[in-house]
C-alpha cells in the first residue's frame, strides 16, 4: 500500500533527480513548512518504489563518502504522480501542542501563559523572516519553470496563515495582560 510519503518521493523527484540525502534536504527545506516526513524509513520506501517499478535509482560517485544513488521517476512513477494530483486532497488535520496548550491555559500560571505567547510570537517572526528569505531566493533565481509559479504561491501561502498568526498573537497579548490585571470577584 503507497503512503503520501511515497507520494511526496514521486512529487520531489518531479524537480531533479535525487538522493535519499538531497531528498531530506529539499523537504527541509522547501517542504517543511507545511508537510512534515519522518525520514527514518525514507531508504525503504525508495526501495520500495523502485522494487514496483515508480522510480529507478542509478550510482553515481559522491563527494560526502560512498557512492550515491541518484533516483529519478519512471513513466509508470509519473504516471501515478499525475493520477494523484487528479484526485481529491484529504482534508488537513491540524496538530499543534502550542494550541493545545494554550486552549487548557486556564490551569496554568500566567507567567508561563505570557512566555508561551511571547515565545510562539517570536517563532512566528522568525518564519516570516524566512519566508521574506525564500521568497527572495525564488525570484532571484531567474527560474522559467513552471514549478516556480506554484512555489511561490505556497509560499505566498505560508507568508498569509504566518502574518494572521501573528497578528492572533499581539490581540491575545493584549487581552491576556488585561485579563491577568482585572480584578478578583468578590466572594
Amino acid at each position: 500500500m503507497e503512503s503520501k510519503t511515497d507520494l511526496a518521493i514521486l512529487g520531489m523527484l518531479t524537480v531533479e533527480p535525487m538522493s535519499g540525502y538531497d531528498m531530506k534536504q529539499f523537504c527541509e527545506q522547501s517542504l517543511a513548512h507545511f508537510w512534515h516526513e519522518s525520514f527514518g524509513n525514507l531508504y525503504p520506501r525508495l526501495k520500495r518504489l523502485a522494487n514496483n517499478g515508480l522510480i529507478k535509482g542509478n550510482r553515481v560517485p559522491s563527494e560526502r563518502g560512498p557512492d550515491a544513488i541518484l533516483y529519478s521517476l519512471t513513466t509508470r512513477g509519473r504516471t501515478r504522480l499525475q493520477t494523484w494530483l487528479l484526485e481529491p486532497p484529504e482534508a488537513e488535520h491540524v496538530r499543534s501542542e502550542f494550541m493545545l496548550k494554550f486552549f487548557f491555559g486556564a490551569h496554568a500560571p500566567a507567567d508561563v501563559i505570557d512566555q508561551m505567547l511571547l515565545e510562539y510570537e517570536q517563532q512566528q517572526t522568525r518564519i516570516r523572516q524566512h519566508y521574506k528569505i525564500i521568497e527572495e531566493t525564488l525570484r532571484s533565481a531567474d527560474d522559467e519553470r513552471e514549478e516556480s509559479f506554484f512555489w511561490l504561491l505556497s509560499l505566498r501561502r505560508g507568508q498569509l496563515l504566518t502574518a494572521a498568526r501573528l497578528r492572533w498573537c499581539r490581540e491575545c497579548r493584549t487581552k491576556f495582560a488585561n485579563h491577568k490585571n482585572k480584578e478578583p470577584l468578590n466572594d
